[in-house]
Parts: structure tokens; C-alpha cells; sequence
């Protein structure tokens, strides 16, 4: 099982699921003053390699978030594009509905209805009434520094604010997401003319009206263990208590490219990870499941291909599938191919 891959695809499904419900929508607030360590250009995270004799798969370490408003130097990278014969892109899902559903105006109003019920607590309960109290007042101190203004996030279940806070306090961090670095990646690939894209991506069609979907939906929300629920918030918590540093330290030695230093940094894993697991207990279990093992096989076989067809191939994976000692890059090394790290 990879750790960086379930939980992405979770906020995918789910947030189709619930027809619109976003897990990680935040309201704006005043900025929090927070020292930030990255500014300027920045070199940039170095490339593995993997070698089949003279052909050499270079791969770019994506990590998210980042520092806000980072320049890294492209330079290394534009070169190995501009050389390689085959892109192969992150693994990634996309997820959809039928489009009758989609534009159908009624559903409009019921997907509102309904993104309410799964966002919030039975019988429309606040957090504070569902959370012990200790828990509840680690949480209260974040939202006092962070997000003191959002008041609507005191309306949501644990798993909903707990994102939405992650989302509010890395904003204040000046953490964003790496949307503008995967542009940057494929503006150089689409440079290069010759150069053969090769997709790993999982088209997940959800079948059925809009009653189907909102019948799923409910039962993926209701499916959660609530001790899996409280217990995955208050990682959450800590995560934002105590390891928001970190989590710049990481960002930061991933833009100079210091990455002996970033291997020091604690990965998140889906051993010990209640955020994981409360949804490998639930009624979406097995469509989890069956994606991360789809998704994994497509990258492994390209990359297999790769090895053994180009002289040059460049390729983007999520930092944690490079340094896992069950990531897709130890799984590809366990199929007999040199990797160099950088």
C-alpha cells in the first residue's frame, strides 16, 4: 500500500461524491505574520535517475505545498526535456458523473442539500459538541491564531474542518499548492515536439442519477468509524501545532535542493495514519484499493518500457514515492534497475 496516494484520491471521490462538497474550500481572513525561509530564486530539487545500461529515466520530485511565490531555476530540467524521448506524467484520477446529472438545474439545489448533510454533524451538531474538550480547545487556539474569522468551519464534522484548517494555516504559512510548478513542467514538455506523453491517469466514471450518487455519498461518510474520525482531526492537530515548521523546513530544502537534509524530515505514512485508514475501513474501501493498485501497475509498466525503449525519458513523481521503501521507486528498483540518488 502507498502512503502518499490514499489520501488524495479520498478528497477526489469524496468531493464528487458529495456533488460539489469541498473539503478543502477556505474563507478568506487577515494574513498571520509567519517567517517564511525561501526567497528569490532557488535552485531547484535535484533529479534521480534510474539506469537500464545506457538509458536513463531522470525524475522530478514533486512536493506540495511549497513556498508561495518561488522561482526555482528550470534550467536542468528544460535540458532533460528538450533531450528525452517520453514524458511519463504523476499518477494522478480524474473523477466524473454522467453529464444529465450535471446539468440537470434541479440537482443544483439538491447537491447544495446534500453537501450539507455530509459536511456536517448528526442533527447539525457543532464541533464543539462532538469533539472531547481538550481536543476541541487545541483546535480553538489554531482557529484564534490562524482563522479567527471563519465561523462557519465550527458548523462542520471533524474531518471537514480538519482540512479546511489545514488549508487556512498553511495559507497563513505562505504554503501554497504546487499548481504553478506542474505548469511550468508542462509548458517545457509541450516545447519539446518529439517528445511522447505518456498519461498515468485513472478515469473513475460514477454510474447513476443523482439519487445514486447521493445514496453513495452518505453511506462513504457514514461508513467512517467516528474514533477513526476523532482520532485522524487530532493528527491533524498536531500536524498543525507542532510540525508546520517542518513542513517549511521541507519546502524549503526541496526548492535549494538539499535533499540529504529533507530525508531527515519525517514522511507521513499510512501505517500509523488514523486519515488513511478511517477510509480503508469504509464503504469506498475497495475502489480505493483497486485505484492505487491500477495506477501503481500503469507507472511501473511505462517506466519498465521506458527503460528498456529510450535513451532518455523524463518523469514526475510525488517526493514520498522516492524516498518510501515501499514507493514506487523501490518497486521499480526491486525489478533489477540502477537508481542513483541525487
Amino acid at each position: 500500500m502507498k502512503a502518499s496516494l490514499p489520501r488524495r484520491f479520498l478528497i477526489l471521490i469524496a468531493s464528487f461524491l458529495t456533488a460539489g462538497a469541498s473539503l478543502s474550500s477556505h474563507t478568506q481572513t487577515d494574513d498571520v505574520p509567519m517567517e517564511i525561509v525561501v526567497f528569490g530564486k532557488q535552485p531547484g530539487p535535484p533529479l534521480w535517475r534510474v539506469k537500464n545500461g545506457d538509458n536513463t529515466m531522470y525524475i522530478f520530485a514533486r512536493l506540495s505545498p511549497i513556498p508561495k511565490n518561488i522561482t526555482w531555476e528550470s534550467q536542468r530540467v528544460a535540458q532533460v526535456i528538450d533531450e528525452a524521448d517520453e514524458f511519463i506524467s504523476e499518477p494522478d484520477v480524474d473523477v466524473s458523473v454522467s453529464p444529465l446529472v450535471m446539468l440537470n438545474p434541479i440537482n443544483i439545489f439538491r447537491g447544495m442539500s446534500l453537501s450539507k448533510r455530509v459536511m456536517r454533524n448528526d442533527n447539525d451538531a457543532a464541533l464543539k459538541d462532538v469533539l472531547p474538550p481538550e481536543l476541541y480547545a487545541r483546535f480553538f487556539a489554531l482557529k484564534a491564531q490562524y482563522f479567527p474569522k471563519n465561523r462557519k468551519i465550527e458548523t462542520y464534522r471533524p474531518i471537514v474542518a480538519g482540512s479546511q484548517m489545514i488549508s487556512e494555516v498553511q495559507d497563513a504559512a505562505d504554503l501554497v499548492p504546487a499548481n504553478d510548478v506542474d505548469k511550468q513542467i508542462r509548458r517545457l514538455v509541450k516545447r519539446n515536439r518529439s517528445i511522447r506523453t505518456t498519461e498515468i491517469r485513472y478515469d473513475m466514471k460514477i454510474e447513476g442519477g443523482f439519487k445514486v450518487i447521493a445514496r453513495r455519498a452518505e453511506e462513504l461518510m457514514d461508513s467512517i468509524p467516528h474514533e477513526l474520525e476523532l482520532s485522524c482531526f487530532e493528527r491533524m492537530i498536531a500536524r498543525m501545532e507542532e510540525n508546520i515548521e517542518e513542513m517549511q523546513y521541507r519546502a524549503s530544502a526541496w526548492a535549494q535542493g538539499y535533499i540529504q537534509e529533507f530525508k531527515y524530515i519525517p514522511l507521513r505514512g499510512d501505517a500509523d495514519d488514523d486519515c488513511t485508514n478511517m477510509m480503508m475501513v469504509s464503504s469506498e474501501q475497495q475502489t480505493i484499493n483497486e485505484i492505487i493498485a491500477i495506477i501503481s501497475n500503469q507507472w511501473l509498466d511505462a517506466a519498465e518500457k521506458a527503460l528498456i525503449s529510450n535513451r532518455t525519458t523524463f518523469a514526475v513523481l510525488n517526493i514520498n514515492e522516492l524516498l518510501l521503501d515501499d514507493g514506487l521507486l523501490a518497486q521499480l528498483a526491486s525489478r533489477g534497475y540502477e537508481v542513483i540518488e541525487p
